[in-house]
């Protein structure tokens, strides 16, 4: 990786809304500018996720199934992680509580939104390595050298 940016600063009141707006309009692109890259959103709760994705839906009708919740409520997960996984399938965006924090490989993800407050700095630094797997020829034939990171938190505040 030859270099990583955080957008920070906001509160943790800050509306759903306006952060899938940033994401959208921020986010890492592919597909030279048409798509965003995959993104993970790291929850609170699974109310949290719901929320997240009803707001996402309504902000962009014109895009369905470009969201998902991905969490221990559903009854298929692993089907859902490996279409998340899939560099041409949908969803490009995974709204996740735990289940995509650490321990999963997903070298497409150019785009982390962390909209909780990670009490761990151990934990905090794993989820970014989220972001750091190397992908060949993922933008546009070029392979990947930067990932974003959203911490509309606060969280690197608390672990830098």
């Amino acid at each position: 990786m030859k270099s990583f940016a955080w957008i920070t600063g906001f509160l943790m009141r800050t509306p759903s809304r306006r952060c899938c707006i940033i994401l959208m309009t921020d986010g890492i692109r592919i597909n030279y500018g048409e798509t965003l890259g995959k993104a993970s959103i790291f929850a609170k709760n699974h109310d949290h996720t719901e929320n997240i994705l009803e707001i996402f839906g309504k902000e962009y009708r014109n895009l369905p199934g470009y969201a998902k919740v991905i969490d221990h409520y559903m009854t298929d997960v692993q089907i859902a992680i490996d279409e998340f996984s899939e560099s041409n399938k949908l969803p490009q965006i995974a709204i996740s509580v735990g289940m995509l924090d650490t321990g999963i490989d997903v070298p497409e993800v150019l785009n982390l939104v962390f909209f909780k407050k990670v009490m761990s700095k151990a934990k905090f630094w794993q989820m970014i390595g989220r972001g750091t797997h190397l992908c060949p020829g993922l933008l546009d034939g070029e392979d990947k050298q930067k990932f974003y990171i959203f911490d509309f938190c606060g969280n690197f505040e608390f672990s830098i």
